[in-house]
């Protein structure tokens, strides 16, 4: 049983990344390997290029295009970044939302299971035959808790000996 408490989702549902259609990639997995990824001061390292623009770069002999591209590429990760933020709290939401379904949905296997036992003990022992598979499913977890039992109980008597 679950203590947090839980509230309808608000939030955004859909994420499209048509505009980023002809930046994206997939790599094969591990393909990724030595790429060279932002480290710490990207921020001042953008500021100092783009005031270098106005004259620095070409008395160093370097195009304006590559800071250029450095801008425009800086722009597209920023863009990335925003989407990918929602897109991890959808998958979030979901996968909170799937445990919450299946929470649900086991107490509901339960009422039924429960239902038909006190049936079968009430009412019609042949009742039991008809749900079979849930009674089953239903008491798989007290099922492996008398095995865990027992081999803890056979685990201490061996030590007792």
């Amino acid at each position: 049983m679950s203590t947090g408490t839980k509230s309808p989702y608000v939030g955004p549902l859909v994420v499209d990344v048509t505009t980023l259609k002809d930046h994206l990639v997939d790599y094969a997995p591990g393909a990724q390997v030595g790429l060279k990824h932002e480290k710490p001061g990207i921020g001042d390292v953008l500021i100092e290029l783009k005031e270098a623009k106005n004259g620095p770069l070409a008395a160093a002999g370097i195009s304006t295009e590559i800071v250029t591209r450095i801008e425009s590429r800086t722009v597209t990760i920023d863009e990335i970044r925003k989407h990918k933020a929602v897109a991890r709290k959808i998958y979030e939401v979901l996968g909170e939302t799937e445990a919450d379904l299946e929470n649900a949905r086991e107490g509901d296997i339960a009422i039924v299971a429960r239902g038909a036992q006190t049936a079968a003990q009430h009412l019609d022992a042949g009742t039991k035959a008809h749900f079979e598979k849930t009674l089953k499913y239903y008491s798989q977890i007290a099922d492996k808790a008398v095995a865990t039992r027992k081999k803890n109980a056979a685990t201490n008597e061996e030590g007792v000996e």
